[in-house]
């Protein structure tokens, strides 16, 4: 058993808080063996919480930000993932996580759009509020808050041009089941190339085989009120 797996069979029995102390510092001084452990480790159903905890709040190493949002698209609970995906925001910044999971979203196949989709959820940008404020939206919010989020308006017209056009081309339930909570279903916030995509993802939303999906866009469109939860994405689902 080498140092990591000894570690990280300590993080799983014992003090937590030790094991990821000796890791952080075994990482001052680096070796390149240590690296491919931890991108393994990220792949692994149990190591992969030890490497989190163990760059949790502690700066994540550039060769390391792939293997850590892989970890977190390939994460099928919505409750974990934000373990592997706010350790890289909070060295990278949220445009290099939400960039990533665009370039997933729109490249990779339906296993890893749904979990590039799940991901998103962790990778959306919070807005602050100073006080109580007539609507809870980005005119309202502080100064800096809002600059921050307008930063990235380029990300953020590129997400949702690329959740419409996955809801209505990509027929699989489990990508559209996750994309759909978030898909922007006003008209007038797209390109007049994009507008017919509206009324067409309406059509098959209301239309589709799965309750899920009928009943989420008719909460998108302000007709219910009460939200269903999402279906437990399961790792067979991409191939439905």
């Amino acid at each position: 058993m080498n140092f990591w797996q000894q570690l990280a069979s300590e993080f799983d029995i014992g003090p937590k808080h030790e094991a990821v102390k000796d890791a952080r510092g075994h990482l001052q001084n680096p070796v390149p063996s240590d690296w491919q452990w931890l991108e393994e480790a990220l792949k692994d159903e149990q190591n992969k919480w030890f490497v989190a905890a163990v760059f949790k709040s502690y700066p994540v190493p550039k060769r390391l930000v792939k293997p850590f949002l892989q970890a977190a698209i390939n994460e099928t609970n919505p409750s974990f993932n934000r373990q592997f995906v706010e350790p890289v925001i909070e060295s990278f910044g949220h445009r290099r996580v939400n960039e990533y999971l665009l370039d997933v979203v729109e490249r990779g196949d339906d296993k890893a759009i749904a979990g590039g989709v799940a991901a998103f959820y962790r990778a959306n940008m919070k807005i602050a509020f100073a006080g109580e404020v007539p609507k809870y939206t980005l005119e309202y919010a502080t100064p800096e808050s809002r600059a921050r989020v307008l930063e990235l308006k380029d990300v953020w017209d590129r997400k949702r041009e690329t959740y419409l056009r996955v809801f209505v081309f990509n027929e699989n339930v489990t990508v559209r089941r996750q994309v759909i909570p978030s898909l922007n279903l006003d008209e007038e916030s797209y390109s007049l190339e994009l507008k017919p995509l509206v009324q067409q993802a309406i059509e098959i939303a209301r239309s589709h085989p799965d309750q899920y999906i009928r009943h989420r866009v008719e909460v998108q469109l302000g007709n219910e009120r009460l939200l269903l939860p999402i279906p437990v994405r399961s790792k067979e689902d991409s191939e439905e």
